[in-house]
């Protein structure tokens, strides 16, 4: 359920949604909530509910209310997700744990290095963007973009990062130990 869930949010397109003071506030309820799952970036779910520019402009032109309504949102978020997980892992520690880590695994459709730009937006200043990506496989990679998909780096940064997490499983398990 996770891996599908998170594939499926990683597909979706940025839209056009209201400014409503309500949708400011859910869209910092749901934004926040990434701080939580593993995996799920905040600034994508912001830029899916085409809010990510809207809250950015708002900080720049320092307006108070959109940040006020934005912020009690991330805080309602916070507070009462975190409190779901709590409680899920308290009583389906397995289930959840299953769900976070399909979660990551789901997750790996939006940072797969290897993209072609199928098409462009424009930003508020004017810029082109990627704005839809699609996967290839490496060798596909070569021969679309034109690039070399430098394979062996990517193995080895994959192993640093497995190393690195097998490092500081080990070094909790030891200080907890102690």
């Amino acid at each position: 359920f996770g891996t599908i869930a998170a594939y499926a949010i990683t597909t979706l397109t940025p839209s056009t949604t209201p400014e409503a003071y309500w949708f400011i506030f859910l869209s910092g309820a749901i934004a926040i909530c990434a701080m939580i799952l593993p995996g799920i970036s905040g600034s994508f779910l912001l830029l899916v509910m085409g809010k990510y520019e809207f809250i950015l402009n708002s900080v720049k032109e320092f307006n108070v209310v959109v940040i006020i309504v934005f912020a009690t949102g991330c805080a309602f978020g916070l507070l009462s997700f975190s409190r779901v997980v709590s409680w899920l892992l308290k009583h389906y520690h397995s289930i959840t744990v299953a769900a976070l880590a399909g979660f990551m695994i789901g997750s790996i459709n939006k940072i797969w290095p290897w993209k072609e730009v199928v098409e462009y937006r424009l930003n508020s200043k004017g810029e082109e963007k990627p704005f839809i990506t699609q996967n290839l496989l490496p060798n596909e990679y070569a021969e679309v973009v034109g690039s070399d998909p430098q394979i062996i780096l990517a193995v080895i940064f994959f192993m640093v990062g497995i190393a690195v997490i097998y490092l500081i499983d080990r070094l909790t398990g030891t200080i907890s130990k102690n």
